[in-house]
């Protein structure tokens, strides 16, 4: 039996581009949430676990805050609220480069929650220390804050901080997972995240958020994992652009997610993709179960 040892459920939330994401890895030290600089890229809520010798904490990734449009964003946006209900500590996460109102009005709506809620300022590296500075005296006027805590997921500044800050909120409980897990995502799940992941680094400019990755087939042959995935998108010309000039572009995601869930998996994979068109998935409730 494990004696004053600490575990709970911490929901990462804030804007689209905060660095939700980045913070999660950063502070698991392995991917467990795709990231990219398109807002919407995280559509679900994704666990990374932290373990350290006083406490596990789940950290829960969720989707951007932002203004539901069709089935999709409104799931996403259901993934925030479910996420907030079952969370023993807030971690409300703003950009340091970007401070809007729209921000700071949803910070407010905390205030009266009931768990705690601790600020992270994220970015820190790309701005002078006195703009951190200046930023922390203008969010001092949130007295319900019980901690600010300036980070960089790229630097690793501040981590240690964001840990030992998040800990002392959390119940007394023992573990839920074994310490060597560090996400409850399936190796299926991940994958497709891995694959949609090269396909938006390697689109951004020209593919929006409208692409989603279905995994047909994982099956262990041998020594070997084979997998086979369908990159769907919501119009033609996506599709084109997917593929790109005799299959370059398609060829180039491939490597990238194939080398990734080499990493993931400690496996040689296998990975075969096709992409095909369902004109407005995003609005389609048979499309969105998965």
């Amino acid at each position: 039996m494990i004696t004053d040892f600490k575990c709970g459920t911490v929901a990462i939330i804030g804007e689209p581009n905060a660095g939700k994401s980045s913070l999660i890895n950063a502070l698991v030290g392995s991917t467990v949430a795709i990231t990219a600089t398109m807002a919407g890229t995280t559509r679900q809520a994704i666990r990374g676990i932290l373990n350290t010798d006083k406490a596990q904490i789940i950290l829960v990734d969720t989707p951007g805050m932002q203004p539901a449009t069709n089935l999709l964003e409104k799931q996403m946006s259901r993934a925030i609220s479910g996420a907030v209900k079952t969370a023993d500590v807030i971690c409300f996460v703003i950009d340091v480069t970007n401070i809007t109102t729209r921000a700071l009005n949803k910070l407010a709506n905390y205030q009266d929650f009931g768990v705690p809620v601790v600020l992270a300022l994220t970015k820190i590296d790309r701005v002078r220390p006195a703009k951190v500075l200046s930023a922390l005296q203008r969010l001092q006027s949130f007295t319900f804050i019980k901690d600010f805590v300036p980070v960089s997921a790229l630097k690793g500044q501040g981590l240690n901080e964001l840990v030992a800050c998040l800990t002392q909120y959390l119940p007394n409980a023992q573990p839920i997972y074994d310490h060597d897990v560090y996400t409850d995502s399936s190796e299926r799940a991940m994958a497709a995240e891995i694959i949609r992941g090269a396909v938006i680094k390697h689109t951004l400019d020209e593919v929006p958020a409208g692409v989603k990755v279905v995994i047909t087939e994982f099956a262990e042959i041998d020594r070997s994992v084979k997998i086979a995935a369908d990159i769907v998108c919501d119009k033609v010309n996506h599709k084109k652009i997917i593929i790109g000039a005799q299959g370059k572009m398609i060829r180039q995601i491939g490597i990238e997610a194939r080398r990734e869930m080499e990493k993931l998996l400690g496996r040689h994979v296998i990975l075969s993709t096709f992409v095909i068109v369902r004109e407005g998935w995003r609005n389609q409730t048979s499309w969105l179960r998965d």
